[in-house]
């Protein structure tokens, strides 16, 4: 695979050499503070030069490639709409994102994110329909059933308990909520917090 080999821009579909078949699983990923952070510890990196991914994210989804699966990002940008970042930095920091990553072998096939608070904006789950679309259209189908969602807006603070009893710690419960809609429609679709899942926790999804 080249090394361009991924999304020129959002909502653009690529589908890799790895991808056989016409059912395909999704791993979805949110972006900030789950595969990325920022050098200006603002919450969505503006621009290229303010992106850094974690490295502890490389292995895992490595090995979501070689099994076949269809790499995305959903990420809420609402910064834009509300004039805190413009939508070109977004864009810019979203390919830095999606370069780095390439460099290392791990290819992302499609990419959104929502700015306004819209049927797009997680919880909704416009931006996974509007992906089943474009699947659709070029032959595919997503297998609901091994598919899954990742991010770090699990169990929002003073608000939301874990599944163990323990209080919510996260900004937000979107991320979580967004696998729970998705999941009314396809019961074995699932939501790992990012925590868990890059860690040893989350290894038996990968089997």
């Amino acid at each position: 695979m080249k090394a361009n080999n991924f999304p020129a821009k959002r909502r653009q579909l690529v589908l890799t050499g790895n991808l056989v078949g016409s059912l395909l699983p999704v791993a979805f990923f949110d972006a900030d503070s789950t595969i990325r952070v920022t050098r200006s510890g603002k919450p969505s990196p503006h621009g290229r030069h303010d992106v850094i991914i974690l490295p502890e994210s490389f292995k895992k989804l490595e090995e979501l490639v070689h099994k076949g699966y269809v790499l995305v990002i959903v990420s809420n940008q609402a910064g834009i709409d509300l004039g805190y970042i413009s939508l070109a930095e977004v864009e810019e920091a979203f390919q830095e994102t999606l370069h780095q990553f390439s460099r290392q072998g791990i290819f992302f096939n499609y990419y959104d994110f929502a700015e306004k608070k819209d049927e797009n904006r997680k919880p909704e789950i416009e931006m996974a329909r509007r992906l089943e679309r474009k699947m659709k259209l070029n032959g595919k189908n997503i297998d609901w059933n091994k598919s899954f969602m990742v991010g770090d807006a699990g169990w929002k603070k003073g608000r939301d308990f874990r599944p163990d009893g323990s209080p919510g710690i996260d900004h937000s419960s979107s991320d979580r909520i967004f696998a729970e809609n998705l999941a009314r429609f396809h019961e074995g679709f699932a939501f790992f917090h990012a925590k868990d899942f890059f860690s040893q926790k989350s290894a038996d999804i990968l089997k």
